[in-house]
């Protein structure tokens, strides 16, 4: 038995940041034309779950509704991935936000964040809530956010597809994140970069949760080099992805044979970028050697 094999299709690979975004403009990796093939490819090598960011930022430029044009490119891409056998599970915050909101002083300002944030997610769950597998709101939610925003975007979300409260465990000092969340989720995600520590860290959590279903919601194995050359660098040799990518397989796997139930893992990123070198293709949408580590072998 092993676990579902996904991967994050986030805006800072894809895309870029856009220039409505505190961080834009940056340049992507072609994915607003070639997503169709891309999809394809990712399902053909043996991804099950795309965790897709929809870019408040694109989506929301302006603060009310949402941007007629982008709302249609990402259902399509929602729509066609499903049709496919892609299960889409939909980020709503992932680094960046709109310009406006940064300017209202975004995620550090509570009056902002408790303002802003719930019309955000209710337009979301409006306009996309049937067609995604499940909510993963926050990539990762920042530890020392309040619990209101959580609380409203569970009162939004709960009851429709399966929502993930998706945790930094290298950000949790205290250990004990997750149970903040308990009663307000479906599932807990867990954001693991390089470590000796994943099954542990994953049982340690599970005991918290009194075997909740969890996910990993990110797994960067390109966290693991500070040597910014080789970080840049497209396509990683054997040896690095052996270092990382394949003990952390193996760790998730006997996390499993424990009774450990994890629903879904989901590789950052899935395609590579010029700062994300490690992904399951590379630009040219080559399998890279990242990929034999990861992906399953045939059944």
């Amino acid at each position: 038995m092993s676990f579902l094999r996904g991967a994050a299709l986030t805006t800072a690979t894809t895309l870029g940041y856009a220039d409505t975004s505190d961080l834009g403009p940056t340049a992507g990796i072609g994915f607003y034309r070639r997503w169709p093939d891309d999809l394809a490819r990712l399902q053909e090598v043996g991804i099950t779950d795309v965790r897709i960011t929809l870019d408040w930022a694109r989506l929301q430029p302006r603060p009310g509704r949402l941007d007629p044009n982008w709302t249609e490119w990402f259902e399509h891409l929602i729509t066609a991935a499903e049709a496919i056998g892609l299960r889409t599970w939909a980020t709503l915050h992932d680094h960046s936000i709109p310009r406006w909101f940064d300017n209202e002083g975004g995620f550090g300002d509570d009056e902002a964040f408790t303002t802003w944030w719930p019309r955000w997610v209710e337009h979301a769950a409006d306009q996309f809530g049937d067609r995604v597998h499940g909510w993963v709101p926050f990539a990762a939610m920042p530890p020392s956010a309040p619990l209101q925003p959580w609380r409203d975007t569970w009162s939004i979300l709960g009851g429709g597809p399966p929502v993930v409260a998706s945790i930094d465990v290298a950000e949790d000092s205290n250990g004990d994140l997750a149970e903040k969340y308990v009663g307000l989720t479906d599932l807990v995600g867990l954001c693991l970069s390089t470590s000796d520590r994943w099954g542990s860290t994953i049982r340690e959590v599970a005991e918290q949760l009194d075997s909740k279903p969890l996910t990993v919601t990110l797994f960067a194995p390109d966290d693991q080099d500070d040597d910014d050359d080789a970080r840049a660098a497209i396509g990683v040799d054997v040896e690095q992805a052996e270092r990382s990518i394949a003990p952390f397989v193996s760790a998730v796997d006997e996390a499993l044979d424990d009774g450990i139930d994890i629903q879904v893992c989901f590789l950052d990123p899935a395609i590579s970028g010029a700062d994300s070198p490690f992904g399951l293709l590379d630009q040219d949408r080559a399998l890279t050697s990242a990929s034999d580590a990861y992906l399953a072998p045939p059944s």
